[in-house]
């Protein structure tokens, strides 16, 4: 017999698996980790897009002329580039994580 805690909100036969549950949904965990990832990394890959740019040797004085443009641009690549790593990253980490 399962005893319930009646201090729990949660109901045994109520309570749905999560979209992060191995087990349950294999593929669409694998898809939301890469994404919530990819979110993460993101704005750390556009600060080192924008590092690298400013401290180029030859840079010119001004090497934003359309910073608004510039912006989009930089995020839409800072995205792209974090999408690739953090497939590879997850990937990564559940093959290890399988093998132990």
């Amino acid at each position: 017999m399962t005893r319930i805690n009646i201090f729990t909100t949660d109901h045994p036969l109520t309570l749905q698996p999560s979209w992060f549950d191995r087990r349950e949904y294999p593929v669409l965990s694998f898809v939301c980790s890469v994404f919530v990832s990819t979110l993460i990394f993101t704005p750390l890959i556009l600060i080192g897009l924008y590092h690298y740019d400013l401290n180029d040797i030859g840079a010119e004085p001004d090497p934003f002329p359309d910073p608004l443009l510039d912006f989009v641009v930089g995020s839409i690549l800072s995205f792209v580039i974090s999408l690739v790593c953090s497939f590879f990253v997850v990937l990564a980490h559940r093959l290890m994580a399988r093998s132990q």
